[in-house]
């Protein structure tokens, strides 16, 4: 029988297997594919944005200086309109030198001319026989939006690793990127064992079947933490049956296979005993979680990595998150994930040296506080809470009766999505 272990020692594990199998396959790919995937590498500004000092509205180009010496001398600036700029125009247009008490209609984003060095906006002027009208002195560089104020040359975009969404396009469209690297999708197969398993939606299910929810669910999950899921397939409880996916997923070159059911200790959890008929190395079999404890990780021979996870619904999605989540990220190279605290609304009783996945609500108070509510409904099997969750409460192994208002530790369902509704 093998031994229980901790948590933090199945981690420790997974990093030192992890290390010797890093993932460094990357693509090219268009900006507009690139949400939600990972950048393979930093990504600096090459140019400056803005690239020309430009107009922050609509208004009058004109002489600081200028302005408000006559403001100081006759109480207002009068000044003969001598130009009009807009935005896309040249920015190479410049006023003379020894013609300062000018002004020129400018638009918002059009280029400063060179020699002016302020902007009043058009509402704090008016029009008088060709001459814009000031009475407000102004400031040197007020209302211009200088050159690299935005990005300047050399400053980061994005980060090694970082997750691209929809505010990293906009900054990288700015700076001019159409293509980048990004960190390919980890190859997975993914397999759900078990008789009772049936795919096909029925109103009445015959007796002793249960739908197949595992299969879905991992696959929608496993397509958001950037695996590409190769290779799946549904298996009865035999073992010539399940030896042959193996066989198939080592043909679609798979890094990691992934299977739910028959790792546990019954007549047809079989998994184990085949792993080690194949000469795998199984590094962990059952650890001190709850949902989950059955949970195994092996390293087949020619490397390929496989996690068994328990049958159960909840089980299988907390064996996802807690432990193939921080494997494929450790293979990566990303860094560990930031655990958010939050204050429980509710007393809670648990079971003590096991770490718990619970199910949970993260909501902010009236004041602003995170909260969390740690849902009824915990069975591995009720998936109708899990429907309700949007993060995991994580309960560490010391505790056993934690108090309502203690701070503990909540991970979000997606690694990276801010798990408040």
């Amino acid at each position: 029988m093998s031994p229980l272990i901790s948590y933090e020692q199945t981690l420790s594990i997974l990093s030192k297997v992890a290390h010797k199998h890093p993932w460094v396959e990357q693509q090219n790919v268009a900006l507009s594919a690139a949400l939600n995937r990972q950048a393979a590498t930093g990504i600096e500004s090459d140019i400056q944005v803005p690239s020309f000092d430009n107009s922050a509205m609509d208004g009058f180009a004109v002489v600081a200086a200028v302005v408000n010496q006559q403001i100081t001398q006759y109480g207002q600036a009068r000044l003969p309109v001598t130009g009009r700029i807009q935005a896309g125009d040249s920015d190479q247009v410049s006023v003379e030198k020894n013609m300062p008490s000018q002004a020129w209609e400018i638009m918002t984003g059009a280029p400063v001319p060179h020699g002016f060095d302020a902007v009043v906006p058009v509402e704090a002027t008016s029009l008088d026989a060709g001459h814009v009208v000031i009475e407000r002195p102004m400031k040197e560089g007020q209302n211009i939006r200088k050159a690299g104020t935005d990005y300047d040359l050399g400053q980061p975009v994005l980060g090694a690793g970082q997750t691209i969404h929809a505010q990293h396009i906009m900054a990288l469209a700015t700076v001019g990127i159409s293509t980048l690297d990004i960190i390919k999708d980890i190859p997975v197969a993914l397999f759900s064992t078990g008789n009772e398993l049936t795919e096909h939606a029925k109103k009445a299910l015959s007796a002793g079947k249960i739908h197949n929810s595992n299969q879905p669910y991992l696959r929608a999950y496993l397509s958001q933490i950037g695996c590409d899921v190769a290779y799946e397939a549904v298996c009865h409880d035999e073992e010539a049956a399940f030896e042959l996916l193996l066989n198939e997923a080592a043909e679609k070159q798979v890094k990691v296979i992934i299977s739910t059911g028959a790792v546990s200790m019954g007549r047809f959890d079989f998994i184990p005993n085949i792993l080690q008929k194949r000469g795998a190395k199984i590094h962990f079999h059952k650890a001190k979680v709850r949902p989950g404890k059955p949970i195994l990780f092996a390293e087949l021979p020619d490397g390929t990595l496989y996690f068994g996870l328990p049958g159960n619904p909840i089980a299988a999605a907390s064996g996802a998150r807690f432990f193939v989540t921080p494997l494929l990220r450790m293979m990566k190279g990303l860094p560990q994930e930031p655990t958010i605290l939050a204050q429980t609304q509710s007393d809670i009783h648990k079971k003590q040296g096991f770490r718990t996945f619970a199910k949970a609500q993260l909501k902010p108070s009236d004041s602003g506080q995170l909260q969390v509510h740690m849902l009824s409904g915990q069975g591995s099997f009720q998936t109708h809470s899990f429907a309700e969750s949007n993060c995991w409460l994580v309960l560490l192994e010391a505790a056993e009766n934690i108090k309502a208002g203690e701070y503990l530790s909540v991970l979000p369902m997606i690694p990276g999505q801010l798990p408040v509704s």
